[in-house]
């Protein structure tokens, strides 16, 4: 029996970027054999920083602890290859007709054509073309693009899952494909949906317009993110010994509280300057008010928490971080220290192979049950759906998605087409309609007997159950693994608890930004005089998203040689470090952290977003070396700035960059921020406009790359939905129709699925809660 879910494939991984080698990695994780093909001088991210005390990369070791390095291999051992990760510069149609049998997966920054293939790239520019980077920081001042190499690694996970689908749709065929992703549209789709929101009314959120109910106090140690309810403001009243607020009447309901959140704040402040963090955390989680730490990525190698699940681990001799996900059936990540450059050991002669174009949707025949709500989860479940699987979103009439917005106390016409929230409101919300395409809508109330039983029974027949509610949620209504693979041994079971299931913060509750502030990213990121900040509304959520389908889509894999389902844990937090796992390690090496910049950087100068014409207009600008600078100079018609003894060299320019920033605004807040942009990458410039959701919804790019698909929505009409950056070249996927309404599919999943008879409908319409309206707020 297979002790690895990959063990049986080898894996040549010639990228020299970030995210292909991190594709790679994850599969090195999970039991691939993985050759890295090497330069003779070696690769160049052996030189990209942050560097360890010996000067070894620390982003290099992130990226290829497992692998085995090969110098300058070629052709023989491509053809031993199962998955192929190309360079940028390869030819992907040239590499799969020379190996038929292989996946390719083809990764770059904008794609081998289409209106931005020759632009310059860099995480300031993704972060600003995608749409996140507008929605970071505060109005008025520059938008802030975050931290690290986030888009790549994140375009990284994504290229894994595609890879994963082209594997089973070789099935027992060897027949390989070509799976590309974009790093760009990966970062759009991890951007939170305002684009539909557009689409939808015409309207963009005003970036002075608070875009979650979180908020930053700092306490005495540190900064506490919580987020308030309106549902759990009493509970958070008496967590922080603050029931005076609630007789005041800037508060008195979530309305004037929204008005007034900056003087809320203010008051939480004053309350909690003097108080220990994570007692703080501990209470507001105690009373169910969604609460954390803005941990420092030096923290986490002594937090209490990791250290219990285990989850720090060594390569050769050197600690790094472990496993993303946990598989109870195939051992978590396979380590090795990050490979010299040498030479591998020979590899068997490839078996023949037969040929056949794979399905065009390889999950076809795949039942999913998903018990999910907002975003991390039905994105999961929408991956899984887009390929072919017969997916079913569970909600109960009472315990609706939050991203139906049914609870929300006064409905916000900016939610809804043509600003309507009609008869059916919950049915209407872009939010939900974004994330829930190609699914169906079980409404069963689980409290009651009979609607237990429905559901247990469609887990029953399921392939894969996902949930993302609190750990012990599924044990408690004998949906847990243990109990639902006694009759059905293949099913594969996934929970997404933010913290895990075991360990002190195991109970804990999150959403995206309280799980950003727990990875070390919010720490990170900031203005130099401001607290932590978030990226977005809730930017880890997408990235939980692609974390749990890469991890079901592995069992898959797996499931397809030995028939065995398993039990997975998507600890999203956990999951989520590696996408800044080179500034971790780099912390825990030198035990001190970054102090917020904003969007400048040590490498770089300038490196900043700079005001452009027009109200929030925005131009992002990053000159990695001198050419770049002097090119830049060149451009905007100051070319005596490049002579300038302030700004001649890469040191001078970083130690007067208030003075350098003044220059550059001077020339580009008269410019419209696209033409700018253009005229920068014209020149070999790395810019680009900081797009706004109606700059998405117009994006000649997006276009090209085919992300928006036309969708019929029986409630919401017909508009276009943002797609998914998974691109396979016999196996697209895609979405095939629009959300389901509420309780779409309660009859089929009874009559058609389960077999109940046409008589029982009525009553298990009172009794199991089948319904099609959601219950009274």
């Amino acid at each position: 029996m297979s002790s690895e879910a990959l063990d049986h494939l080898v894996v040549v991984d010639r990228s020299e970027s970030i995210g292909g080698q991190f594709c790679a990695r994850l599969m090195a994780d999970y039991g691939a054999r993985v050759l890295l093909e090497e330069p003779a001088a070696g690769s160049a991210l052996r030189r990209s920083g942050p560097f360890a005390a010996d000067g070894s990369s620390l982003t290099f070791r992130h990226l290829n602890t497992g692998k085995e390095s090969v110098v300058e291999a070629g052709p023989a051992l491509h053809a031993t290859a199962d998955v192929i990760v190309l360079a940028a510069d390869d030819d992907a149609e040239a590499f799969a007709a020379l190996h038929p049998s292989a996946v390719i997966v083809a990764l770059s920054d904008f794609g081998a054509d289409g209106p931005l293939a020759d632009w310059q790239a860099g995480e300031i520019v993704h972060q600003a073309l995608s749409g996140m980077m507008y929605n970071n920081g505060a109005a008025g001042r520059e938008p802030l693009y975050g931290v690290g190499q986030r888009t790549a690694m994140a375009a990284g996970l994504a290229a894994y899952g595609g890879a994963m689908v082209a594997l089973l749709a070789r099935g027992t065929d060897a027949s390989g494909q070509i799976v590309r992703i974009d790093v760009q549209e990966t970062a759009a789709t991890t951007c939170f949906p305002y684009v539909l929101q557009h689409i939808y009314n015409g309207t963009v959120r005003s970036r002075s317009e608070p875009s979650s109910l979180a908020g930053q106090a700092r306490c005495r140690d540190g900064w506490v993110c919580m987020w308030i309810y309106a549902h759990r403001w009493k509970a958070v009243l008496n967590a922080l010994d603050l029931q005076y607020l609630d007789d005041d009447p800037r508060f008195s309901d979530p309305t004037e509280r929204r008005r007034n959140w900056d003087a809320l704040f203010a008051e939480i402040q004053e309350s909690l300057q003097s108080r220990d963090a994570a007692d703080v955390v501990d209470r507001l989680q105690r009373a169910q008010v969604i609460a954390a730490k803005a941990v420092k990525p030096s923290e986490l190698g002594t937090d209490p928490h990791l250290d219990e699940r285990a989850f720090w681990t060594e390569a050769g001799g050197r600690r790094i971080l472990g496993a993303p996900w946990r598989l109870t059936e195939t051992p978590r990540r396979v380590i090795g220290p990050e490979p010299a450059p040498g030479v591998h050991d020979p590899l068997p002669a490839p078996a023949n192979a037969r040929h056949r174009t794979p399905a065009a949707r390889p999950l076809d025949g795949l039942r999913v049950t998903e018990l999910t709500t907002a975003w991390a989860g039905p994105m999961a479940g929408r991956v899984l759906a887009s390929f072919g699987a017969e997916t079913y979103h569970v909600e109960g009439p009472g315990r609706v998605n939050t991203w139906r917005l049914h609870h929300e106390p006064v409905a916000n016409p900016a939610n809804f087409p043509d600003g309507v929230p009609g008869d059916r409101p919950f049915d209407r919300a872009f939010l939900f309609n974004s994330q829930n395409a190609n699914k169906g809508s079980l409404v069963v109330d689980i409290k009651a007997p009979d609607g237990l039983e429905i559901l247990r029974g469609l887990a029953r027949v399921s392939d894969v159950l996902i949930c993302n509610f609190r750990p012990g949620t599924l044990r408690r209504f004998g949906l847990d693994h243990a109990t639902l693979s006694r009759d059905n041994p293949g099913l594969i079971v996934c929970e997404m608890p933010a913290f895990g299931c075991e360990g002190p913060m195991a109970g804990y509750a999150a959403l995206g930004p309280i799980m950003e502030m727990a990875t070390g990213m919010s720490a990170l990121i900031g203005y130099p005089d401001g607290p932590p900040e978030n990226t977005g509304p809730s930017y880890m959520d997408p990235i939980g998203g692609f974390n749990a389908a890469a991890a079901i889509l592995t069992a898959l894999v797996w499931r397809t040689r030995t028939g065995r389902g398993q039990y997975i844990e998507v600890p999203q937090v956990e999951a989520a470090m590696q996408l800044i796992g080179p500034e971790i390690l780099a912390a825990l090496e030198t035990g001190q952290d970054p102090p917020r910049q904003g969007n400048r950087r040590p490498d770089a100068s300038p490196h900043d977003a700079f005001p452009a014409r027009g109200e929030e207009a925005w131009l992002a600008i990053a000159c990695r070396t001198d050419r770049e600078w002097q090119s830049l100079c060149t451009a905007i018609g100051r070319p005596e700035l490049a002579r300038d003894p302030r700004f001649a060299t890469f040191t001078a320019r970083k130690a007067d960059e208030d003075a350098l920033a003044t220059e550059i605004a001077a020339w580009s807040r008269d410019r419209d921020k696209h033409e700018a942009a253009a005229l920068l990458q014209a020149a070999g410039v790395p810019a680009a406009p900081v797009n706004s959701p109606a700059d998405l919804a117009t994006s000649a790019y997006l276009a090209a790359r085919g992300h928006f698909t036309e969708l019929d929505h029986p409630e919401a009409g017909r508009h276009r939905y943002p797609g998914l950056p998974m691109h396979l070249s016999a196996s697209p996927g895609g979405a095939r129709r629009a959300a389901p309404t509420f309780g779409q599919s309660n009859a089929h999943v009874v009559r058609k699925i389960l077999g109940w008879a046409d008589a029982d409908l009525g009553r298990l319409a009172r009794e199991a809660g089948l319904c099609d309206v959601p219950a009274p707020r």
